[in-house]
């Protein structure tokens, strides 16, 4: 009886051995931790050049204004976005101002020493505002590179304070600016890279293919635009010397969802065959050209523009 229950004991030892050993093993790895994924990649990896409104909100005005509380919405500016930066600063009314009276806008295309937020950034205009930003967060490079980016800022108002197309504002006449461009083939509308701000996904089988333009001027109809040229390239600035062709103006605007979010008209349109531009996986730039009734003829977008907006004028073939 001794001997049954000291093998029983015996083997029991041993199941649990071998209930226990896997434990001491490695985990095996798990699939969906290595998919071989990167993630989507820039396909600009050159850093944003200060001297734009793209590098200005990317080193300066989102890291270091759009902070909890302040610029992130709560007080303009609004920092949030470039397109909030640029809206709510140039030829944008000042909210305080210094004994004088000096200034009337926050930024003065072409003039840094009219711009309010030069002022703001260099001395307290009233001896009780403070001088901006009045709080940075840790390890901000504003505290190693003030200098700098304060001569970057005055670079790019007197520059005259270039949008993200590469043009500039102006209060007397403004220049045709985009809404809105979208793409379809036989009523089946492309899709883009980048979460729906990149160049457009067009499939390879794709023949015929209607790009549409939405255009806004603060005088002239958009039907009324003069010009009304588009030019193709391979690269994002390699448009010098390009035949241009004829965009098509519609009787009948097609009603659509614009670049900002609501729906918007798209009045000009070119129709064109994608598989005589671009090979698979080959990507085409695109330009307009339109005029108003004042300004010279403008260029959408320009060399001067940042990358995302040449790149959101752009498609691929793609499978």
């Amino acid at each position: 009886m001794k001997q049954l229950s000291t093998s029983l004991f015996l083997l029991f030892v041993g199941m649990a051995m071998l209930l226990f050993l896997p434990a001491c093993d490695k985990a095996p790895d798990n699939p969906f931790d290595q998919t071989g994924e990167t993630g989507p990649t820039d396909p600009d990896p050159t850093p944003p050049d200060l001297g734009t409104i793209e590098g200005l909100h990317a080193r300066i005005f989102a890291p270091t204004c759009a902070n909890s509380g302040c610029h992130d919405g709560t007080f303009e500016p609004d920092f949030r976005t470039i397109e909030s930066t640029y809206n709510t600063l140039v030829y944008h009314p000042i909210i305080k101002n210094d004994p004088m009276g000096t200034f009337t806008y926050r930024v003065v295309p072409g003039n840094p020493d009219a711009s309010v937020l030069m002022a703001r950034l260099t001395y307290d205009i009233d001896n009780n505002s403070g001088l901006m930003p009045l709080v940075v967060d840790p390890g901000a490079e504003w505290a190693t590179k003030k200098e700098e980016f304060i001569q970057a800022i005055r670079a790019w108002i007197q520059g005259g304070a270039k949008d993200i197309f590469g043009q500039s504002y102006s209060l007397q006449d403004a220049v045709p600016t985009m809404q809105g461009v979208i793409a379809e083939s036989n009523g089946v509308y492309m899709e883009r890279n980048d979460a729906g701000q990149g160049a457009f996904r067009v499939p390879q089988n794709v023949d015929q293919l209607s790009i549409y333009f939405s255009l806004q001027d603060d005088k002239t109809l958009a039907q009324n635009l003069t010009v009304n040229e588009i030019k193709f390239a391979d690269g994002p600035d390699a448009f010098a010397g390009k035949p241009s062709q004829t965009l098509e103006i519609l009787a009948t605007p097609v009603t659509y969802q614009g670049y900002y979010g609501p729906q918007v008209q798209y009045t000009h349109k070119i129709v064109i065959n994608p598989q005589q531009m671009a090979a698979l996986d080959e990507t085409v730039f695109f330009r307009i050209y339109v005029r108003d009734n004042v300004n010279p003829v403008t260029e959408i977008p320009t060399d001067a523009g940042v990358y995302y907006i040449k790149n959101y004028f752009s498609f691929t073939i793609v499978e």
